[in-house]
């Protein structure tokens, strides 16, 4: 009869099936088709009977639609429970694990202080470079200019690695292969602790910024007893092999790092790396600041002036950190903030407030004359207001003047503001070469704390802004003995030179003191018309630079392993500012595999998603109490429902979390623990014991990891040998297998602990004591491998009594052969402690099922499987790749996961989720058999394959798994119907549930010009052409000097002659005096002169800017008790009016009936579509929230609850003795030239 399950189609597709597959050995063909008869046979009888179907069927068939539903959900319960070995890989967790509880304080607690004995650490290793480097510096010989004028003249060098000069030879010519002229040859090898770059651990490279003169006496003298640190980096390194990348960054430019490594750029190559601009060097250099900067927008700041002052302001905001707080005011008439929302305060320098700030000087007018006095009135009054009632960073305060010019000192009105101890600090930086007198703006820098300094150029610009560092580090200097340590927040650091890599790390960092306090300086004295050099004694505070050394944010993950946390448990890390470290839903890159640009300022109130009806940005009580905790370090407990999403925002799921926070000592951060509540509160305690194992059933534990259908999770820590050159492994399963067999030898012991540095004896290198074990994973591993063991075995399964029916008879089925039947690619288990197996017959994608999905508990399907427990314990959880709709379908998957839970004394936790994947085709056919006839003998009507009837198996969260159109597979059902998802949103079958995405980026086209342009008239743009024409000429001309045009190489280290002192050799001499450009001023610090200068305007006419945003999407969640009455499934039944436009037309209803179906997340859906109704569709997509100009200037500067850092040595009693405050240079322009320029430019200016 047609109405029977197994007739028609359906037993035709197994009989053919059978007889296309290949005979097992020892087996006929017709024995497999005998099986396919008996399996149609024993499924008609064990399918559970509705009541009898309506004889004429005016409305949907509902009965019979639930009838399809349950006998769908059943037969692949049946074919998954069998395929996957659900019965007996349970037995074995239930007969043999326990179930602990866990105690959420106890666990944050121990991986606290796990993290803390880390971070000592390495406070420790750095204040040994610190140490070592102070000493160093003081026991150093100095090299006067006359040494190192006579070592050139013999062609002799300060020998060092230059980490831009390595490694680099001749591709071509008769010198290919040999080394590059000035370059080195070094003996490097690859090490996964490193980044996978090559690295030498004998020896430390030196970086040198382009900007910095490689021969400046400064640089050569600290190149040359730094290298002596080396000892200091290979002892920490030996005794703490988890340390990573140490390095000293010096003040003068250069960085040394440990170990030597080739640096991405080589010497000629765009090279924007200056460690003086890194965080970890900027905020261990100086206290936190409150910075106003006063733009001189004046009419005289045009052309090239204007240029330079906006680079000037820009570099001042690379100097910035979190900690610091900042704001900009344009003058001329009147202080004008660059950012209006931002008027009369001083707001934090994150990254956010930073872009605002740089996107208001894109823009800049210039006019009228400035009023330097309204300027400083409106910045003392702000900082004076901010001090005054504790905001902002509460320690040094600094105005940064960039003019042309002023006309005085206005001494009277600074001193109105700033005295007696002249708490906020004035640098002035002069911009161009043509002022001559500059005596008012010096007197504003030296009398108030500061530092002047003349910027004549693009390309000085970076070294005169990084001179007011140095300033600010002078009570800190004085006082000596106080060493700050600075944790900075989580940076994309660049794990590879050659190839980037995004790597997440945090610095720690400590300055380094010059313990001098007195200096000889040389003073050059005008007297009777000539020149005189004097020498005397002053007193001096000067920074050598920073020590630090790198924590990758995965180091910091090892202390809180996974398996620990559970599966949808995590860990993470906020620090006083209420920004994570870490998060598993911190995203710093976007789509396109771009830095966002507030990657590293993600606010906890930002990354944890509370269960509100709340609008955007609403804050919740609970979660601003836990983030205040965090951020003061306490410890707590708080419990509150979140919203988590997944596959890329498409789907969200609600849970009910408990959160264990504490505080890390000696840091600003704090550890955060979530665990789901429920199942999260168990563990599942299942170890095998090597040892007794081995000794009293001799058996061979490493039989349990026999085959190569296995893997484990590649991120975890099971075994491992503390330094790379030990023993390298071509796979983590290799490195497994290796451990396992050692953990059988009889003097085996566990090294369970990380190891600590011990500095009285030296670190055995022996491979036999150096590594690191992790207990009670390892033991789990085995454990799971042994009760998984089963799951590798292509045998028949025993027949389960209590199961007749379908099950009876596929047990009697080799497993090869059901994979062939039913249409199954893959069959796998994972299990808690990261263990993969997996059985398959072909491979659908070009990428294997086990490269995919590696990491165990992390996988989307582990998540939902486990979840999906408590809504329905025998059910698989089914998904479709969302792309699957667009490509062809055929040979596309359709993914099912079952989670396997120990229940004991009325306890349950996960072990393990078992899982397989169809071929989408096999599936559908599967579907459409069942729904292709009718149950109970009857001949009906109307069925899924009747051209008036629409089906879709529809998953939880309304994406569409099964439809007639392949097409459709995988696309949110709204797509096709949004009037009938409405419906059922309606009628409560599906919840919508807002999910906010405040890391999203959206992108803002640029540079599109209006239409009008092309109506300008010819002489117009001749008028633009002789205009840049020249500019361009005097520009060139302006910033030439004669020595580039005698030789070229000199542009690329130039010393200036701007500086506070020449300082006196040791030996008294000042030495030769610089001739040719080959030296020039002792102490300074060079520029590169580039050849072209980018405006501001060209550096932002990309066609697309990223900036940060708010977006929303509403994202749906199935209600499957709307789908019962009591215990027994239930249907919703709905209808649509379609109601034609004409007039003349039926009008007509249209019915749909939904069905859940039984062991599984999905839903069945049937739609009458007899009555043709207009269709409307609606997307799931992430929207820009939209708000008003003031509230989208107000949300980055929120003022949110943080914490300062607890160190601020901003004033010291004795800085007053200190007098070095920068002088101008003693270049001058040429009149002629200038003259000319400027006539010309005004000319064309008011054509």
């Amino acid at each position: 009869m047609s109405g029977t399950p197994c007739s028609g189609l359906r037993c035709t597709a197994l009989f053919t099936r059978a007889q296309s597959s290949e005979a097992r050995p020892g087996k006929s063909a017709s024995t497999t088709m005998t099986s396919s008869a008996l399996i149609c046979l024993f499924f008609s009888v064990a399918v559970i009977m509705s009541s009898s179907v309506e004889a004429a069927e005016t409305d949907l068939p509902h009965v019979e639609i639930s009838n399809w539903a349950i006998r769908f959900g059943a037969q692949m319960w049946e074919i998954g429970k069998q395929v996957t070995r659900i019965r007996e890989i349970r037995e074995r967790y239930q007969s043999e694990a326990k179930i602990e509880q866990v105690d959420g304080f106890a666990m944050v607690k121990e991986m606290a202080e796990e993290m803390e004995n880390m971070m000592g650490d390495k406070i420790e290793a750095i204040k040994r470079i610190m140490d070592a480097a102070e000493h160093l510096s003081v026991s150093h010989s100095r090299l006067t200019r006359q040494d190192l004028y006579e070592m050139k003249q013999r062609n002799e060098n300060i020998d060092y690695y230059n980490a831009k000069r390595l490694n680099q030879y001749h591709k071509a010519g008769p010198l290919a292969g040999e080394l590059l002229e000035n370059h080195k040859a070094l003996i490097m090898s690859n090490s996964l602790h490193f980044g996978n770059v090559g690295i030498n651990t004998s020896v430390s490279a030196v970086h040198v910024p382009t900007n910095v003169y490689d021969g400046a006496p400064d640089v050569l003298n600290g190149i040359q007893w730094s290298e002596q640190l080396d000892r200091i980096f290979m002892t920490n390194y030996e005794s703490d092999p988890s340390l990573t990348w140490q390095y000293f960054g010096s003040s003068t430019g250069f960085m040394r790092q440990y170990p030597a490594t080739k640096w991405g750029q080589g010497e000629w190559e765009p090279d924007l790396f200056d460690c003086r601009l890194r965080p970890w060097y900027l905020q261990a250099a100086a206290s936190p600041k409150d910075m106003i900067i006063l733009v001189d927008t004046s009419g005289s700041m045009t052309g090239v002036r204007k240029e330079i002052a906006k680079h000037v302001v820009l570099t001042l905001l690379d100097t910035l950190s979190e900690n610091d707080f900042i704001n900009i005011y344009k003058f001329s008439e009147v202080p004008v903030p660059v950012v209006p929302c931002f008027k009369d305060k001083v707001v934090q320098a994150n990254l956010e407030n930073l872009r605002e700030l740089r996107n208001g000087m894109i823009e800049t007018e210039t006019s009228d004359i400035a009023n330097f006095t309204s300027a400083f009135t409106t910045a003392f009054e702000i900082l004076q207001k901010f001090n005054r009632t504790m905001q902002g960073c509460q320690c040094n305060q600094a105005i940064m003047l960039v003019t042309d010019g002023a006309p005085e000192n206005y001494k009277e009105h600074l001193e109105k503001y700033n005295l007696p101890h002249r708490p906020v600090r004035i640098f002035s930086y002069v911009i161009g070469r043509e002022i001559i007198d500059t005596s008012a703006t010096i007197n504003m820098a030296c009398e108030n704390k500061g530092y002047f300094a003349r910027v004549t150029s693009l390309a000085e610009v970076r070294e005169q802004v990084l001179k007011y560092i140095p300033v600010l580090s002078r009570p800190m200097v004085m006082y000596q003995k106080d060493h700050p340590v600075i944790w900075t927040s989580a940076y994309i650091d660049i794990a590879t030179r050659t190839k980037p890599k995004f790597l997440m790390a945090v610095s720690v960092a400590t300055p380094v003191y010059d313990r001098k306090n007195e200096s000889n300086i040389i003073e050059k004295i005008l007297i009777n018309d000539i020149w005189e050099e004097k020498t005397r004694t002053v007193r001096t505070a000067n920074l050598l630079g920073v020590a630090g050394t790198d924590i990758p944010v995965t180091e910091l993950k090892k202390r809180t392993p996974a398996y620990k946390l559970g599966v949808n448990g995590y860990s993470f890390i906020v620090n006083n500012n209420g920004y994570v470290l870490y998060h598993p839903d911190h995203r710093p890159l976007d789509a396109d595999g771009l830095l966002k640009p507030n990657y590293n300022t993600v606010d906890l109130s930002e990354i944890e998603l509370v269960d509100s009806d709340g609008g955007p940005r609403e804050n919740d009580t609970n979660l601003m109490t836990m983030r205040r905790d965090m951020i003061e370090r306490r410890e707590g407990e708080m419990t509150f429902k979140v919203r988590i999403h997944h596959d890329g925002m498409k789907r969200v799921s609600v849970r009910r979390q408990r959160y264990y926070y504490r505080g890390l000592k000696g840091t600003p951060y704090s550890l955060g623990l979530a665990l789901p509540d429920g199942y999260g509160d168990f563990r599942i305690a299942a170890e095998t014991e090597v040892k007794r194992l081995s000794a009293d059933h001799n058996i061979n534990v490493s039989s349990f990891f026999s085959g190569k259908n296995w893997k484990i999770h590649p991120d975890w820590i099971y075994c491992r040998y503390n330094y790379d050159h030990l023993k390298s492994f071509d796979t983590p399963e290799a490195q497994v297998l290796h451990f396992v067999g050692r953990t059988q030898r009889e003097r085996w012991r566990w090294n369970s602990k990380h190891p600590r540095p011990s500095h009285d004896t030296v670190r055995s290198h022996k491979q036999e004591d150096n590594y690191y074990c992790d207990k009670h994973l390892m033991q789990s591993l085995i454990f799971d491998a042994q009760a998984t063991e089963v799951f590798d075995k292509n045998i028949s399964l025993s027949i389960d009594r209590q199961d007749p029916g379908l099950g009876m008879l596929m047990a009697l089925l080799a497993r090869h052969a059901m994979f062939k039947l039913f249409g199954i690619s893959v069959a796998f288990v994972a299990t808690r402690s990261g263990l993969l197996r997996w059985q398959d017959i072909s491979t659908i994608d070009d990428k294997h099922f086990s490269e995919a999905n590696l990491n165990a508990i992390d996988q989307t399907w582990y998540k939902r499987a486990v979840d999906q427990y408590s809504v329905e314990p025998d059910s698989f959880v089914y998904s479709v790749p969302f792309s699957t709709g667009t490509g062809v379908t055929n040979e596309s998957v359709v993914t099912a996961s079952h989670a396997i839970f120990v229940e004991k004394g009325g306890y349950k936790a996960p072990a393990a989720v078992v899982g397989l994947q169809y071929k989408n085709s096999a599936f559908r056919e599967t579907f459409f058999n069942i729904t292709s006839g009718c149950t109970g003998g009857v001949q009906c009507r109307r069925t899924c394959s009747s051209g008036d009837l629409s089906c879709y198996v529809v998953d939880n969260h309304g994406y569409i798994v099964i439809s007639k159109e392949e097409r459709d597979t995988g696309r949110f059902f709204g797509e096709i119907d949004w009037l009938v998802m409405d419906s059922l949103i309606h009628y409560g079958v599906f919840k919508r549930v807002r999910i906010y995405d405040y890391q999203a980026v959206c992108k803002d086209m640029q540079g599109h010009r209006s239409a009008a342009n092309f109506l300008l008239t010819p002489l117009r743009y001749m008028k633009w052409f002789v205009q840049w024409m020249v500019g361009r000429a005097s520009w060139i001309m302006l910033q030439t000097q004669i020595a580039h045009l005698i030789n070229p190489d000199w542009a690329w280290g130039m010393e200036q002659e701007q500086s506070d002192y020449h300082y006196e050799d040791n030996d008294g001499s000042p030495g030769p005096v610089p001739t040719g450009g080959e030296f020039m001023a002792d102490g300074d610090i060079s520029i590169i002169v580039h050849d072209e200068a980018v405006s501001m305007e060209n550096a932002y006419a990309n066609k697309s800017r990223p900036r940060p945003c708010d977006q929303q999407a509403d994202l749906y969640v199935l209600q499957p008790e709307k789908l019962f009455k009591g215990d027994k499934p239930d249907s919703v039944k709905g209808k649509q009016n379609c109601n034609s436009n004409n007039l003349g037309a039926r009008q007509c209803e249209r019915h749909y009936s939904t069905h859940k179906i039984p062991h599984s997340n999905l839903l069945l859906l049937v739609i009458d579509t007899t009555c043709r109704c207009e269709i409307q569709k609606q997307k799931i997509e992430m929207e820009e929230v939209k708000m008003n100009e003031s509230l989208r200037c107000e949300r980055p500067q929120e003022s949110l609850y943080r914490q300062r850092p607890s160190v601020c040595l901003s004033y010291h009693p004795e800085e007053e003795e200190i007098k070095q405050c920068g002088k101008g240079n003693n270049l001058l322009p040429s009149p002629i030239l200038l003259t000319a320029a400027t006539l010309i430019y005004s000319v064309l200016k008011w054509i």
